[in-house]
């Protein structure tokens, strides 16, 4: 196409046929130079890149490299050094979960170590889909299991080195020159946002696409070009993939925010509303696979109180904004001395001060309206982060439909600035009237001072040594203690559940990577009939997803199958004086183990079965203790086949197999019981008796429950949810649809003689 009969159907304020008029000279020259191979597939592959267009991509792609590499070098290359914070405490159990099964050749789904047992496949947290994340887990798995924060920490990095190389072409087609573009794309992979978020891989994995979807929709401002439109849906669909809602929501508001912005500045027409439209569509069918789950697990979780917890909408407080020029204002690199409001990894939005200071001068740049699209970008930006701490958020917030607010997070969005600020500096480098050996010193000043002041700092980089955290081996620098809790829970099968007094927050979130199971975790999809079971324990809100033992009378302790409790030395004290609980041993790091001695078994029957019409009516008859867990089942639904009059022995129960996703039982009882599993209730789960299937009863708030006839029988479960293969298969259909589009182009062009490619 000839460029400049695209630009003529282009609305433009200038009476001139060159659509770069409101670009510096010099830029504008390079631009109109450059349009025809940009525009025009035909004339891309006519005229191939010469050895020295490939040579300096080279060089620019391998010192991104270099640079994001050296900015993160300590975790890399050292394993003594992690990712810091929730990443080991959060994302790591469930990834070595992932590897584990991985090992055994099976996809996991259901993880039998947290909450009574959790669909871990569903916690979009997980981020078990996202393919580099799938590939180093699969690699570990093969190798060395000690790899895998190594490799996880790998798949990132590389996932915010291509967001700069991609930043890098966005900025190029935002004008800059070679040496700008790579200065923006520098300040981008290494400034504030990917600097801080370590800690939260998915926020990382989310934002490195950004740069993709900023790309596509300036490509397809011009004209609709299927292959544009598939990598918009493949940026936002790879922005799901990454597991963090929140950052993904920034990502999908910014590309329709800028598409917004460039027909304000009638850069693009209105229908590219429709194109940025239609590939946010295309982009949650690619992501079906994983978002389908997730927003299934979100109507059975505390997730969906999540606006409670919210309030009226969080954000970024006004001081994080001094980060900018003073990056340790409050003290973020010595967490010691730190005094500053809210979450210090909020508080870092650095670029460098020549970055600043250059992005500020790209504004002023008013002819250029790439400067002032990315401007309002910005802006918009700042207004997003900030949340609740603006006018504007607090009048919009409350109006917004619920299931919106469950995944606005503002802190999150702050890459919105980020590379904002980074194409500012980009265009005002280009703009400066320097010569391009001083363009090349002031790049290479801003990438010194962001890894000097930002890397290996504590929101990106922590030490094994200061901070031995739990592994396979050891559970704070402690073999000893892990043995002996080891030792204890395995003297059953499968091994008895443990749980904490007074906190030990690592024993909730541990249990993928010790093997320990537990009726506790800490995620903020936690199984709501969990949770509400676990208020029995500890008073708290609907919407919490921790909850340690407080409450050491409470009825709901038993049968959740907590046999062992770990306790600090004054939580000792306490435990001491009731005679339900047993001292069994002193642990290391000055710890108490105690035996829960009313502990009910993993699997039982009962004879009575209660019906209620809500958990609140459970809470009150187990609270006036009107109905027993021991010998009374208690169930929202209608059960039929026992007998009114039964009593006595209800009858005998034994494991014959338990795994992750499966069990089986053999069961003895004289009449027909109830048979009561203390396993997480979730839809997925079948059952069978004798080979014949039978129907799954929601029991006591949270746990499985199904009527046994009289004789013996074998009881059979797997855990084989309906939405994956649905889910699946609409990704699948997503992925062949967007590599159809993106090869569209191939298959129209006609050859020399009038064949067609497909002739």
């Amino acid at each position: 196409m000839d460029p400049a009969a695209a630009c003529s159907r282009l609305p433009c304020r200038t009476p001139s046929r060159n659509r770069y008029t409101w670009l510096p000279r010099r830029a504008a020259s390079r631009a109109n130079s450059g349009a025809a191979s940009e525009n025009s597939f035909v004339a891309a592959e006519s005229h191939p890149p010469q050895p020295r267009a490939k040579r300096i991509a080279a060089l620019v792609y391998a010192s991104l490299l270099a640079d994001v590499a050296l900015f993160f070098h300590k975790p890399l290359f050292s394993a003594a050094y992690l990712f810091p914070w929730d990443f080991r405490g959060v994302q790591l159990p469930m990834l070595t979960f992932l590897m584990d099964q991985l090992h055994q050749g099976h996809f996991p789904l259901w993880n039998p170590f947290s909450y009574c047992g959790y669909p871990v496949f569903a916690n979009i947290e997980a981020c078990f889909f996202q393919p580099l994340i799938l590939a180093a887990a699969f690699i570990a798995s093969r190798t060395s299991a000690d790899s895998l924060p190594m490799l996880l920490e790998w798949a990132v990095v590389l996932q915010v080195w291509a967001a700069g190389i991609v930043a890098y072409h966005l900025f190029r087609n935002f004008g800059a020159g070679k040496i700008p573009a790579w200065t923006g794309a520098v300040m981008f992979q290494t400034g504030g946002y990917f600097a801080s978020r370590a800690e939260h891989i998915g926020t990382m994995m989310a934002v490195a696409w950004m740069p993709l979807a900023w790309l596509a929709v300036v490509k397809l401002r011009q004209e609709f070009r299927p292959a544009w439109l598939a990598a918009l849906a493949a940026a936002l669909g790879m922005s799901v993939l990454g597991g963090a809602p929140a950052a993904t929501f920034a990502v999908f508001a910014s590309t329709a925010a800028l598409a917004a912005v460039l027909i304000l500045m009638r850069l693009a027409r209105p229908r590219l509303l429709i194109g940025a439209a239609c590939g946010c569509l295309l982009g949650l069918a690619l992501a079906a696979v994983e978002f389908l789950p997730a927003a299934q697990l979100t109507e059975h979780s505390v997730a969906r109180y999540r606006a409670d917890w919210l309030g009226k909408g969080g954000g970024l407080h006004w001081e994080s904004l001094v980060s900018l020029v003073s990056p340790d204002h409050y003290h973020i690199f010595e967490m010691s001395r730190f005094h500053g409001p809210g979450d210090p990894t909020f508080l870092y939005l650095y670029v460098s001060l020549a970055g600043l200071a250059l992005a500020i001068y790209g504004l002023t740049q008013w002819r250029n309206r790439y400067a002032m699209s990315l401007g309002l970008i910005v802006l918009f930006g700042i207004l997003f982060m900030l949340g609740e701490h603006t006018a504007i958020w607090r009048l919009i917030y409350p109006i917004l439909p619920e299931k919106v607010r469950l995944g606005i997070h503002p802190e999150y969005t702050y890459g919105i600035v980020s590379l904002g600020l980074a194409g500012l500096a980009a265009i005002g480098l280009d703009s400066l009237r320097v010569a391009n050996a001083a363009r090349l010193a002031i790049g290479a000043v801003i990438a010194v001072d962001l890894f000097l002041v930002g890397s290996g700092r504590p929101m990106n980089c922590a030490s094994v040594k200061d901070e031995p955290g739990v592994t396979s081996t050891a559970f704070e620098g402690s073999p000893e203690l892990l043995n002996e809790v080891r030792r204890y829970a395995n003297r059953d099968y499968p091994p008895t559940r443990i749980d904490a007094v007074d906190g030990g927050a690592d024993w909730a979130t541990s249990g993928p990577v010790i093997e320990v199971p537990t009726a506790n975790g800490s995620s903020p999809m936690a199984l709501e009939h969990i949770i509400q079971l676990r208020l029995f324990l500890h008073p708290g809100d609907r919407w919490g997803w921790y909850y340690p033992i407080e409450n050491l009378d409470s009825p709901a302790l038993d049968p959740m199958n907590v046999k062992y409790l770990i306790a600090s030395q004054k939580a000792a004290e306490r435990l001491r004086t009731l005679p339900r609980f047993r001292s069994v041993e002193s642990l290391p790091l000055g710890l108490e183990l105690f035996e829960n001695l009313s502990v009910m078994p993993r699997f039982f029957l009962v004879n009575k079965v209660q019906r209620v019409t809500s958990d609140l009516e459970v809470r009150e008859l187990v609270g006036r203790q009107l109905v027993s867990f021991r010998d009374t089942a208690v169930t929202s639904q209608p059960v039929t086949g026992l007998s009114a009059a039964a009593g006595g022995d209800a009858g005998v129960v034994q494991v014959i197999d338990y795994q992750a996703d499966s069990l089986r039982l053999s069961v003895r009882t004289p009449q027909a019981a109830f048979l009561v599993l203390a396993e997480s209730f979730y839809p997925g789960w079948r059952a069978w008796v004798d080979g014949a299937p039978v129907e799954i009863v929601r029991t006591d708030i949270a746990f499985r429950g199904l009527v046994v006839p009289a004789g013996a029988h074998e009881v059979a479960m797997r855990f084989q949810p309906a939405i994956l293969p649905l889910s699946l298969a609409i990704s699948l259909a997503a992925a062949l649809l967007l590599c159809a589009l993106a090869a569209w182009p191939l298959i129209r062009r006609p050859y020399p003689h009038g064949h067609s490619r497909l002739g």
